[in-house]
């Protein structure tokens, strides 16, 4: 049997120097209070314990519990009277103030009780007015007909009747209305109606249909679904810090700089920004800013009216479009010092201009930002502008290479690989140990895209009816890598390369190969990405790519 709140709980007897000198228990209070609590009251200040001063009334908490207290003044001293009860028929109270439909309470007779504020504006009355009237006085209703009636006649409930009633005023009204008596130890005391009209039924249609489209992708105008941090496979504790780190961060407003080497998952941890934080239901917008134009780029954020130029057309930018929620600048260090002081306006004053237009348009939109070069050095050349700079770096998040999470590589390894084998739909694939082995040891420039690449390559390498994957599937750099298990002069435990074999030319051509597969691995086949991390020009690349037969 459940415990039921009783109509008193506590008894405190205060002395003349408002001191606690007794404390009763009464009713429930036993399991409301953990052992102790009573007692450790003794002898302390009234005030210590409400928190605030002693008034003749109010509300005080005890081991997590809330109880009304009424103060009664005695000749030498004090007693306070305390109700959990009390307190939880305010916060009742409250809970009723908030719910859309309207709620009416009436007695056993058919007099009225109560109403929530919903009812008062659906009927547009004020229910002081009718405290202890009869419904038949309120309304010009047939019995018969009267959802509250029906249920006090026959104790159960009815639910979804349309009534259509006149009150005494005139006004005609038309319900859904569900109903349901109120019975305690068998006995009935009343009766609590539910009340919705049309306008009440338009919100819960709407409220379903925002539920049904985030859930299930229902609306084509919704954004595809987003990574979250649970999406971070992990175990390194430098991941765990900078994951805790970025879920405070992320309950913030403030602009975020994402610092990390190319393909440590700087989009990945923006996104999961995003979805941790009270944004999450409003837009994510992300913007590679290396691969927009110069001359266009004004036009794309900040939007255009209709003559602005030639062929121009009414259109909203990206930070309009992204209003209310979060726009993500990937490589913001290639935006121009121009563009840079235009966005930061934006960023400061929370308003903009559309390209040609001259009113001013309200914008809230969070930034976080990431960059593939060290921003503090670009500033000192004045490539990136220093109050620009501190307006993105307000929050800075590291993000730990893959070579500093050891402990993580064949976590890694091994979920992508499950994740290929459902993609490539053939049976799932086990990792031999010399090849974790040779993982482990690879010092993965490119990150965790690399890795992922690198096994991708050899899923695609591995026959259809093996089980495993084995040292013959990986690309030809890391088998230069894992080939030796010697270890270096000076220990570090790192492979030592086998000694070269052949003339100068022969060896410095087995290198080029191997630091152009690395390269192309690390930037996931892209030539153009591949040959500006090289130094070198596409064209230069493509030659030594063909005179070293590399991708075909």
């Amino acid at each position: 049997m459940g415990v039921c709140t009783a109509v008193l709980d506590l008894i405190i007897t205060l002395n003349a120097d408002f001191r606690i000198k007794a404390v009763q228990p009464v009713g429930n209070t036993p399991a409301l209070l953990a052992d102790g609590i009573c007692a450790g009251l003794i002898d302390q200040p009234i005030n210590h314990v409400l928190g605030a001063e002693l008034k003749e009334q109010g509300i005080v908490e005890l081991n997590n519990k809330f109880f009304r207290y009424q103060c009664v003044a005695e000749p030498d001293g004090s007693v306070l009277y305390l109700s959990n009860s009390g307190v939880l028929l305010d916060f009742y109270k409250q809970i009723y103030g908030h719910l859309a439909e309207g709620v009416q309470i009436y007695d056993r007779n058919g007099n009225f009780l109560f109403a929530n504020p919903a009812s008062e504006a659906l009927e547009g009355y004020n229910s002081c007015d009718y405290l202890g009237k009869h419904l038949l006085d309120i309304y010009d209703v047939n019995e018969e007909y009267s959802t509250v009636l029906t249920i006090l006649r026959t104790k159960k409930p009815v639910a979804n009747r349309c009534d259509r009633f006149k009150m005494k005023n005139g006004t005609i009204l038309t319900t859904i209305n569900s109903g349901y008596p109120l019975i305690i130890d068998n006995t009935l005391y009343g009766a609590v109606v539910f009340e919705s009209d049309i306008s009440v039924l338009r919100q819960l249609k709407t409220r379903t249909f925002n539920l049904e489209a985030y859930i299930g992708s229902t609306d084509p105008g919704q954004q595809p679904a987003l990574y979250t941090f649970d999406d971070i496979v992990h175990e390194a504790e430098n991941m765990k810090d900078m994951i805790h780190f970025a879920k405070k961060v992320s309950l913030t407003d403030s602009s975020i700089l994402l610092v990390g080497a190319t393909g440590t998952g700087k989009e990945l941890v923006a996104q999961s920004l995003h979805s941790f934080s009270a944004r999450r239901y409003k837009p994510f917008i992300d913007v590679n800013c290396s691969a927009v134009p110069g001359n266009l780029f004004e036009s794309m954020f900040f939007g255009t009216e209709k003559g602005a130029f030639t062929g121009s057309l009414s259109k909203a930018g990206l930070f309009e479009m992204a209003n209310g929620g979060t726009i993500f600048l990937d490589e913001v260090n290639s935006i121009s010092p121009e563009i840079q002081a235009k966005l930061l306006r934006v960023l400061q004053e929370k308003r903009l201009q559309r390209v040609g237009g001259s009113k001013y348009i309200q914008c809230d939109v969070r930034i976080i930002s990431a960059a593939n070069e060290d921003l503090n050095s670009l500033m000192q050349q004045q490539k990136i502008r220093m109050d620009f700079y501190y307006r993105l770096s307000t929050i800075r998040i590291d993000l730990p290479a893959l070579k500093d999470r050891g402990q993580d590589i064949s976590l890694l390894a091994r979920t992508f690989l499950q994740g290929l084998c459902r993609q490539y739909q053939r049976e799932p694939l086990a990792i031999a140990a010399e090849v974790l082995a040779v993982l482990q040891q690879y010092e993965w420039p490119g990150n965790v895209r690399e890795l992922h690449h690198v096994l991708e390559y050899a899923v695609n390498r591995t026959a259809d009816d093996a089980g495993i994957l084995t040292m013959e599937c990986l690309p030809g750099y890391l088998l230069l890598e894992g080939s030796s298990s010697l270890t270096a002069p000076g220990g570090g435990g790192k492979p030592a390369r086998p000694e070269a074999a052949g003339t100068f030319a022969e060896c410095m051509e087995r290198y080029e190969y191997d630091l152009i597969c690395r390269t192309l691995t690390a930037k996931a086949g892209n030539i153009t990405n591949s040959a500006k991390q090289l130094g070198i020009s596409r064209q230069s690349l493509q030659y030594r790519m063909k005179k070293l037969s590399i991708g075909g």
